[in-house]
């Protein structure tokens, strides 16, 4: 995917009603993952992440969708799960 096409698959996301369970797989779909690698990722069977609602895509990115008031510990529980 080229910088325009990945802006208006994002202004897209940007503009449905937010789904927290949802959101970590559309995002990385927004950016061009493959059906399939988004697929592994809901199962788990490549999702290394192991943060309530995260996704861990190794070498690539690890998100996560967390309550208001916990981004700080949830950014932190991901920065030691990255330095491991």
């Amino acid at each position: 995917m080229n910088a325009v096409e990945i802006e208006e698959a994002i202004t897209l996301l940007a503009e449905q009603p937010f789904d927290a369970q949802t959101f970590p797989f559309a995002f990385l779909e927004a950016f061009g993952n493959k059906k399939t690698t988004i697929k592994r990722l809901k199962i788990g069977s490549s999702n290394a992440s192991d943060i309530e609602g995260g996704v861990l895509q190794r070498s690539n990115i690890h998100i996560a969708v967390c309550d208001e008031g916990k981004v700080t510990h949830t950014v932190s529980a991901m920065a030691i799960i990255i330095s491991m």
